[in-house]
């Protein structure tokens, strides 16, 4: 079934011709809003309550009040739009305020959640191809803000590059995610990725693969992977909310592991998918 252009602004389920931002919007005129993304299989909304606490815990570290029905207001959609397989995108600003970069006390945030029909890539799937680029984004990438055109530029370099994803490096040398994924690395039989120290999102899907990786004996360690060792990287695989588990072949140009989709890759992905099932 299709799914209807409905959206939920501010509590109120709208077509998407009917809805209207103010322009006086603080996430319109300076990015003051968060933002985060929820999978949706068979009208069933998955790991609801682990995306909202991370959506209300950002929002409490920016001093932006978080609205009380967003629970309501995600499972209103998804029944009203008959959203069967995709994903809701939400969004949280501060609210319309005059233009001024301090925002006054107390002004009302603007909640708007769009329905999203997708179709999802079977697990590791696609032989996922990336690039590296230096981390020029800003010091609190775990703050999944809407302001992101640092990334935005990562993936236009991606799109000219012809591959899938771009992946962020430190001063280092530390690989430290992706533009839209976070990224494992299976380097002397220990699963690496990068630790949540503020330069990376700290991903839902990440957490859940770390607890899978213990849970079925995969060492797992939040220790960088660094670029200049991935002649090592036995296999590597990129995750998200929407990507779920994919394999990374290659990187700047060059085969990792032979381009071949590794055990544990395997495993944990379809160990995702089994979690992705039976959740709700």
């Amino acid at each position: 079934m299709t799914t209807r252009p409905l959206c939920c602004l501010n509590g109120r389920v709208l077509s998407l011709e009917e809805a209207r931002i103010d322009p006086l919007d603080r996430g319109f005129l300076f990015g003051d809003a968060l933002y985060d993304v929820v999978r949706v299989v068979e009208r069933r909304i998955l790991r609801l309550d682990s995306h909202l606490a991370r959506l209300r815990g950002g929002l409490e570290r920016v001093d932006i009040d978080a609205p009380t029905s967003l629970d309501d207001d995600c499972r209103q959609l998804v029944t009203a739009s008959q959203l069967e397989t995709g994903y809701l995108y939400l969004q949280v600003s501060r609210g319309v305020a005059p233009r001024a970069h301090e925002p006054p006390a107390n002004i009302t945030p603007t909640v708007l959640i769009l329905a999203v029909a997708h179709a999802f890539a079977a697990p590791a799937s696609r032989a996922m191809r990336a690039i590296s680029r230096q981390d020029y984004r800003w010091e609190h990438c775990d703050l999944k803000t809407t302001s992101l055109l640092a990334t935005v530029m990562g993936k236009i370099d991606m799109r000219d590059a012809g591959v899938d994803e771009v992946l962020f490096v430190g001063a280092g040398g530390q690989v430290r995610e992706g533009g839209s994924s976070n990224l494992f690395v299976r380097q002397g039989d220990v699963l690496k990725t990068h630790p949540a120290d503020g330069r990376i999102l700290e991903g839902v899907t990440r957490g859940i693969l770390m607890t899978l990786a213990e849970q079925s004996g995969l060492p797992c360690s939040e220790t960088p992977p660094l670029l200049e060792e991935r002649d090592d990287w036995q296999e590597a695989f990129l995750c998200g909310t929407l990507t779920g588990v994919q394999p990374l072949v290659e990187l700047d140009g060059e085969p990792i592991a032979d381009r071949v989709v590794g055990p544990w890759t395997q495993r944990l992905a379809e160990a995702l998918e089994t979690g992705n099932a039976e959740s709700s």
